[in-house]
């Protein structure tokens, strides 16, 4: 392959291709991506001593091919990204010491992802660890002190908490976690199991990345990052959605409008055999027009002291979104911004939202424990911004 140094390939066939070896033995190479469909064998050598990035997408890995020393003639590998591959073995071990980013999916690909799989990861200089897919069997890890972001998006937590305190346990250096709901349903009981003594003193910036079901997993993980700076929350918060009906209506033959958010969203406490935590009864209040649940609730062990910053960037003005609003300025004592986006163009009509008008109205005269913070409305489409300062300093 001489001098090529970045090589992209994307290859489609109706029968399995063949790739020749060379290509995994490319001395020039430093960045490789390979997309295949369907998809094909990992290859059972490679050396590649010059390679910083490898991104394989598609790619099939089995006891036959992959072992611990795989990698071990890539002594300059930084970036690993496997996308959707296939995991057919009892033990998958991922040993790079070079190694600063590690991405791997295997969402929405056949079979049993890594749930009968051992999955250990040795890489003392990570910095940055995507993981999507199913809980594995078991979790095998090196101390991640140098981790800045990690990713974490379960789909499933079949394999049960052990496993999961043991990746949350590794993380406890990350700076910058993104979770998503399922995981913080499983930081929820997780912290119930360790009666809260899970911590991540590093963390200054949190992402939730999908929409809230309940607000059991937030308040859980609010708890467990007493340094917090920065809450960026990028999907709605789910509450009851408004039961429309079909007969004023026109034009949608027999589509059933008439259905309940909540009945999707599952806000009640469905473990039989637990005792009713505080943030379950925080679910359970949502039809009630009493807020006060949420500083009592946070109060214990959760002072938001450190929070300055905080961004929902999809807002439907439910009732539920705006217990929160109320909360974070209520509790945030070093508090300078709250963003809000506000969303006027969804499918989805929320029982007793309130408009962007309402919102720009009656958010800035809610009680603040930042005197000086500043609240923003943005459109959709982020063209305009409305600052709404305290009404108490002017």
């Amino acid at each position: 392959m001489g001098k090529v140094k970045e090589l992209d390939l994307c290859l489609r066939q109706e029968r399995p291709l063949f790739i020749p070896p060379s290509l995994f033995t490319c001395e020039s190479l430093i960045l490789l991506k390979l997309r295949t469909n369907p998809s094909i064998h990992f290859p059972k050598y490679m050396s590649f001593p010059r390679l910083r990035r490898l991104e394989l997408h598609h790619f099939k890995l089995s006891d036959e091919c992959w072992n611990e020393e795989l990698f071990s003639n890539s002594p300059v590998l930084e970036e690993l990204i496997l996308e959707r591959c296939n995991v057919s073995m009892s033990y998958l071990c991922i040993s790079i010491p070079t190694l600063k980013l590690l991405k791997f999916n295997t969402w929405n690909v056949e079979g049993n992802g890594l749930r009968d799989c051992v999955f250990k990861i040795d890489a003392p200089r990570l910095v940055s660890l995507s993981y999507s897919g199913y809980v594995p069997k078991e979790f095998i890890f090196s101390s991640f002190l140098a981790l800045v972001e990690a990713d974490i998006h379960f789909s499933s937590e079949e394999n049960g908490c052990a496993e999961i305190i043991r990746l949350f346990r590794a993380l406890a250096h990350v700076k910058c976690p993104t979770v998503y709901d399922l995981t913080l349903q499983a930081i929820y009981r997780v912290q119930r199991q360790l009666n809260n003594l899970l911590t991540f003193h590093n963390v200054k910036v949190l992402n939730i990345a999908e929409v809230l079901t309940t607000d059991q997993g937030l308040i859980a993980l609010l708890k467990a990052v007493p340094n917090l700076e920065s809450l960026a929350i990028f999907e709605f918060m789910g509450d009851k959605e408004v039961e429309e009906n079909t007969n004023d209506t026109e034009d949608n033959g027999d589509y059933d409008h008439e259905h309940d958010y909540a009945d999707y969203f599952q806000f009640e406490n469905n473990h039989d055999n637990e005792d009713v935590s505080d943030a379950a009864e925080c679910d359970k209040n949502y039809g009630n027009s009493d807020d006060g649940w949420a500083p009592d609730i946070v109060t214990t062990g959760c002072s938001l002291l450190h929070l300055k910053s905080v961004c929902f960037h999809e807002f439907f003005g439910n009732p539920r979104e705006i217990r929160w609003v109320k909360l974070i300025l209520r509790k945030a004592k070093a508090l300078q911004t709250m963003t809000i986006r506000y969303n006027d163009d969804s499918d989805f009509h929320f029982l007793n939202a309130k408009s962007e008008k309402e919102l720009m109205v009656e958010v800035p005269s809610f009680p603040r424990a930042s005197a000086g913070s500043v609240i923003k409305f943005c459109s959709w489409d982020w063209r305009s911004v409305v600052l709404c300062r305290n009404k108490k300093l002017e």
